[in-house]
């Protein structure tokens, strides 16, 4: 068991990383083109997947499009508010 887990572990971090990859927008990918990350997140197993959710977390960060971003919601919009 105690060889079996790190290998678990490691799949499943790239399987977590490919997976958001790919759900990720194409001008929410720092630094490389998509393609290229699912290159480095399978071919580099347990430094790609890493590199891929840290440095897109801080991309995300320092450009606020993991927010939500968008209109804000009618109760929050006042333009909308006052056509009522």
């Amino acid at each position: 068991m105690a060889r079996i887990l790190p290998v678990l572990v490691l799949l499943a971090l790239t399987i977590f990383a490919v997976v958001d990859l790919t759900q990720t927008g194409p001008y929410d990918v720092p630094y490389m083109p998509k393609w290229m990350w699912l290159l480095v997140v399978i071919f580099l197993p347990a430094v790609g997947p890493v590199a891929w959710i840290v440095l897109s977390r801080l991309h995300g960060m320092n450009d606020g499009s993991r927010d939500g971003g968008g209109a804000p919601p009618p109760d929050d919009n006042e333009d909308w508010l006052r056509k009522l």
